[in-house]
C-alpha cells in the first residue's frame, strides 16, 4: 500500500487478539490487513493480553504482548502463502530501534506481505515524532504507508500529528485508549467520546492548515456501525476495530459491511486536501 493511496475504511488494531489466524474462524480476512505486532527488539514484553477488571462500557487490560522478530517473520509467511496483506506494528525503547524492526521484515522474504506500517508513538513528544518517524522512513521502501499512533490524550496532538507527518507518515491513528498506569489501559465504548474528540481537533487544525492533513484512522470506542459512522462523521477515513473483537470476533465483518463506499463517500475530510470527498453527496 502506497502512500497516498486510498485508506482501507477498516483496521484490525495490533495486538486487539492474540492470534489474528484465529479469525479466519469466523470469516475471510482478503479485505482487511492482517495484524503483525506489536513487534519489539528481543523477546516478547508483558505476557499474553489479560482482562483484569470490568466496568461500565468498557475493560481495563495489560498492554498488548510485544513478538520478536522470529514470530513476525512466521506470521508474515503465513500471510505471504495465503496472499493476505499484513500491517506491521512496531514500537520500542529507543528512537531507533522501531526502525531497525521495520526495516527488517520489511526487506526480508516475506516483505511484499507488508501493506503499512503502524509506529507507537503514544506518549511521545512533537521531536520524538518526527525523529522516529524520519528513522523508519529511511529503513522501509520509500512509498510504503507507515501509519503514527498517537493518543488523543497526548498534551500536543496537533504539533505530535505535524512532527509525525514531516516524518514520513502517510495516516495518523488516534488512539482513544485511556493509560492507567505504566502498562495498563481503559478501553471499550466509553472511551468513544476521547476519540472523538481527538479526531475533531485534529480536523479543525486541519481546516486552520496548522497541520498537513493527512488520513486519520479512528483507533477507540468502535464496536458497531453506528459507531463507526460517528466517529466517520466527525473527520476520520477510517476506523480501527480493537477490544471490540474481544466480546464479538464477528463484528469485523459487520462493519466492513456495514461501511460501503456509498456511506464512507459521504463522510466530512478534515481538510481540503481530499477532493474525491464533496459535501453535497451527504445532503
Amino acid at each position: 500500500m502506497r502512500r497516498g493511496d486510498r485508506l482501507p475504511g477498516v483496521w484490525i488494531a495490533p495486538g486487539a487478539v492474540d492470534d489474528p489466524r484465529g479469525l479466519l474462524r469466523f470469516g475471510p480476512l482478503g479485505r482487511v490487513a492482517v495484524p503483525v505486532g506489536p513487534v519489539v527488539g528481543g523477546r516478547g514484553g508483558r505476557g499474553a493480553a489479560a482482562v483484569h477488571g470490568t466496568g461500565p462500557g468498557g475493560v481495563e487490560h495489560d498492554e498488548a504482548p510485544g513478538l520478536d522478530l522470529v514470530e513476525a517473520v512466521d506470521r508474515l509467511r503465513w500471510c505471504a502463502t495465503r496472499d493476505l496483506r499484513a500491517l506491521v506494528a512496531v514500537r520500542g525503547t529507543t528512537p531507533g530501534e522501531p526502525a531497525t524492526l521495520a526495516g527488517r521484515l520489511c526487506r526480508g522474504l516475506e516483505g511484499d506481505s507488508v501493506a503499512a506500517v503502524e509506529v507507537d508513538l503514544r506518549g511521545a513528544d512533537d521531536q520524538h515524532c518526527l525523529r522516529v518517524l524520519a528513522r523508519v522512513r529511511e529503513e522501509t521502501p520509500r512509498d510504503l504507508l507507515l501509519l503514527a499512533r498517537l493518543s488523543a490524550l497526548q498534551p500536543d496532538l496537533v504539533g505530535c500529528a505535524r512532527a509525525a507527518v514531516a516524518g514520513g507518515a502517510g495516516a495518523v491513528v488516534v488512539c482513544g485508549a485511556v493509560p492507567l498506569g505504566p502498562g495498563r489501559w481503559w478501553s471499550g465504548p466509553s472511551t468513544a467520546a476521547v476519540c472523538r474528540s481527538g479526531v475533531r481537533a485534529l480536523a479543525q487544525a486541519a481546516v486552520e492548515q496548522r497541520w498537513p492533513a493527512v488520513p486519520v484512522v479512528a483507533a477507540g470506542g468502535v464496536h458497531d456501525v453506528p459507531s463507526a459512522r460517528a466517529v466517520l462523521r466527525e473527520g476520520a477515513q477510517a476506523v480501527q476495530l480493537g477490544s471490540a473483537l474481544w466480546a464479538d470476533p464477528t463484528v469485523l465483518w459487520a462493519v466492513l459491511d456495514g461501511l460501503d463506499p456509498a456511506a464512507v463517500a459521504g463522510t466530512r475530510t478534515p481538510g481540503p486536501t481530499h477532493p474525491d470527498t464533496h459535501p453535497e453527496e451527504s445532503r
